[in-house]
């Protein structure tokens, strides 16, 4: 009977550190890592091959279409003055403006100087601001007649 007990006792051991085991080394490659421009900058060659979101505003004057296409844009993103040159091959969401922010994922190329994108996702504050604004001024409008 002491045998069963010890095989028993020996074999969860050997379970428990298997299963350790398998917790401490996944890496969990299905996490996509989400930095600023300025963090992927700060050292780019240790994001280089590895599939990482970028969240930046992009440049004024800085996107370029290539032409009769439907998408495939050049673009610059920035933060606290640090840039990446940005290659997307999709088509933009509505939301896409000069100004506006933007999170990309994808890859930085061989030379970590430019990011291969394929997902976007763009906000334009100030359109939603400016939207804002006019249905606050319609409600004042609305409030001032009622008063009269």
């Amino acid at each position: 009977m002491a045998l069963g007990i010890e095989i028993k006792v020996g074999l969860g051991v050997v379970l428990a550190g298997a299963l350790g085991f398998l917790v401490l080394s996944d890496n969990d490659d299905s996490m996509i890592e989400y930095l600023y421009v300025d963090q992927v900058m700060e050292d780019p060659a240790s994001y280089q091959g590895r599939e990482i979101q970028v969240h930046g505003v992009v440049v004024e004057g800085s996107v370029q279409k290539k032409k009769e296409t439907s998408g495939d844009y050049l673009f610059v993103i920035e933060r606290n003055n640090k840039r990446l040159q940005i290659h997307y091959t999709d088509v933009v969401p509505d939301t896409f403006a000069e100004g506006g922010e933007v999170v990309l994922t994808g890859r930085l190329d061989g030379s970590s100087s430019r990011f291969e994108a394929t997902v976007m996702t763009a906000k334009c504050p100030s359109k939603y601001e400016e939207d804002a604004m006019a249905a606050a001024e319609k409600e004042a409008e609305r409030s001032g007649a009622k008063r009269s």
